[in-house]
């Protein structure tokens, strides 16, 4: 993927208890991909309707978003559609492996790989020929208050039927 998030086991008072089921040779693979269906449900949700980070923080405005009313990161919905989960024993990766999916989610600088300047098309019409383009960090992925709750019940509720088997 070209950007992931890497929920560990460390969730808020369950390391202990998890660690047991690993030791124990428990193959937590169920509970990690419940962990990472609601973790994707969330980034997907997340860049479609909210436009804001895991922490509650706004994200700039794009452009194109200030331009046509539209939404930041959801001109097409390929990234939100290319959000996936990778679930292991012991461990979910979610993400994307979509090209622009690391710098929207850091942030950073594009300049040119040949030539002095890069152009694009403008929204509404235009060109712009710029030596390079800063993009604001954009965090999509993460876990936010609701997911860490959300996390925690699912895995009390895993842990719970696993103990009354």
């Amino acid at each position: 993927m070209a950007v992931t998030l890497t929920a560990d086991l460390d969730l808020t008072g369950m390391k202990a208890v998890l660690g047991a089921f690993v030791s124990a040779g428990e193959d937590l693979s169920p509970l990690m991909e419940m962990c990472g269906a609601l973790l994707e449900t969330s980034t997907k949700d997340r860049l479609r309707d909210s436009n804001v980070a895991p922490d509650g923080t706004p994200w700039p405005v794009s452009m194109r978003a200030q331009f046509d009313g539209g939404k930041t990161l959801v001109e097409s919905s390929r990234l939100a559609n290319s959000i996936q989960y990778i679930a292991g024993p012991a461990q979910v990766e979610v993400g994307s492996n979509v090209i622009y999916a690391g710098i929207h989610q850091t942030g950073g600088e594009i300049r040119p790989k040949s030539g002095a300047a890069l152009s694009f098309a403008l929204p509404g019409g235009g060109w712009a020929t710029v030596g390079k383009v800063t993009i604001p960090a954009r965090p999509y992925l993460g876990i936010s208050d609701q997911d860490r709750e959300d996390l925690t019940a699912t895995t009390v509720e895993y842990l719970d039927a696993r103990v009354r088997q």
